[in-house]
């Protein structure tokens, strides 16, 4: 019997990857694991998953110099967490995701390192109230449609506190599910409310916060007529890096009459080709695909100091942009420069050095269009004397 059991736990240990991402959750609420269940079995489903308790010692999120975990989930509670928020910013800044459930009683401490983000919380005690858009006519439940970035496609319900973007708001915030035009909390006005704030630094690390546990609850997740459990899926996806992922490889730049790849050095006015593969991350097929960029907003910018050119990149064959152009009048060192922020998607930053030469000596042209002029002016001149010549000879 003892030997079967090893058997059956070996079968189901191997079953699991290896490299499956560690994620803790911390709260020193017990009871979010019944109300909260949904959520919890669509993060173990992806995930190791450790839960302990906020104001618990027995966690190290970084152990001998090497980070414990990749990804953090914190319900807010009055209670401050044993660790700095310095130590959750350094987390972050090694280029791990964050999720922060928040409430309207959170700790200065939960509100201070929210704050780092870009995001505000709600007054201590405010709730949003919508007396139109809101189930069974309870005003405090309040719904919307205004989902950015994540795909949802029914109202989502929220209860609880808003979020607002601090006044040095940055390309880098995003208000993922925001409050209808008719909802209110105190005195913010609606376009300033939102249920689900994000900030993606330029490591491309992810921070998501809520303005209250309960828009992830079973409450609102069991109900078939809402888009919670979209959003529960959506922000695990999103938030713990596993879409909107992209990457750039196979960078190639040559002469356009040449099969030399990356030469050293380009002429003036020589005609370049340059491509690259950009793929985007599809979990669902578990594997790297091509990006498609509907907007055409792919730039290529050929830089010295500033850009001389910023041309819009053509969609190739598979994952392929490409483009043909002709080198400045300019010599120089330039870079090649994609600088990607397409709100959502994880920045592409990409830069290849190379320098643009004059010409050599031989390698201009034996007669320039340009200076026919002079040509005819010397020649004129030159003819003008022999008939100046002969002239004054034969009238001696």
């Amino acid at each position: 019997m003892i030997k079967f059991l090893i058997l059956i736990l070996g079968l189901v240990f191997a079953g699991t990857p290896n490299n499956q991402k560690k994620v803790l959750v911390l709260s020193d609420n017990p009871a979010i694991y019944v109300s909260h269940s949904q959520f919890f079995n669509l993060l173990n489903k992806s995930f190791r998953v450790d839960y302990k308790n906020i104001q618990s010692n027995t966690f190290n999120l970084q152990l001998f110099g090497e980070w414990q975990y990749d990804h953090l989930v914190l319900f807010s509670t009055t209670n401050d967490l044993k660790v700095s928020t310095q130590e959750l910013l350094d987390f972050y800044d090694s280029g791990r995701n964050i999720l922060l459930l928040g409430s309207t009683d959170q700790s200065k401490y939960f509100r201070k390192f929210l704050n780092s983000f870009g995001l505000d919380m709600h007054e201590y005690g405010s709730s949003v109230v919508d007396y139109f858009n809101n189930i069974k006519g309870n005003q405090n439940i309040v719904t919307t449609s205004n989902v950015n970035i994540l795909k949802v496609d029914k109202p989502v319900a929220h209860q609880g506190a808003g979020l607002a973007m601090t006044p040095y708001e940055t390309f880098q915030v995003y208000g993922l599910v925001r409050g209808s035009e008719t909802a209110f909390s105190g005195p913010n006005l609606s376009h300033n409310i939102i249920y689900v704030g994000a900030t993606q630094g330029r490591n491309n690390a992810r921070f998501v916060a809520t303005g209250s546990w309960e828009i992830l609850s079973d409450e609102f997740l069991n109900n078939s007529n809402l888009g919670n459990f979209e959003l529960a899926q959506e922000i695990i996806l999103w938030g713990f890096g596993q879409s909107k992922i992209l990457k750039a490889e196979n960078l190639i730049h040559r002469r356009l009459d040449s099969d030399d790849i990356k030469p050293y050095n380009y002429r003036l006015r020589e005609d370049c080709y340059f491509s690259i593969d950009i793929f985007e991350w599809d979990h669902q097929k578990d594997k790297w695909v091509p990006y498609v960029s509907t907007d055409n907003d792919v730039i290529l910018e050929f830089v010295m100091l500033d850009p001389y050119y910023r041309l819009p990149l053509k969609k190739g064959d598979g994952a392929k942009y490409e483009l043909q152009f002709k080198i400045p009048d300019v010599y120089g060192v330039f870079q090649f420069k994609i600088n990607y922020l397409k709100p959502g998607y994880t920045f592409l930053k990409i830069a290849e050095k190379i320098t643009v030469r004059p010409f050599r000596h031989d390698e201009y042209g034996r007669y320039l269009v340009q200076a026919f002029p002079y040509y005819f002016s010397s020649f004129g001149t030159m003819a003008g004397f022999v008939v100046f010549l002969i002239a004054f000879l034969l009238n001696k």
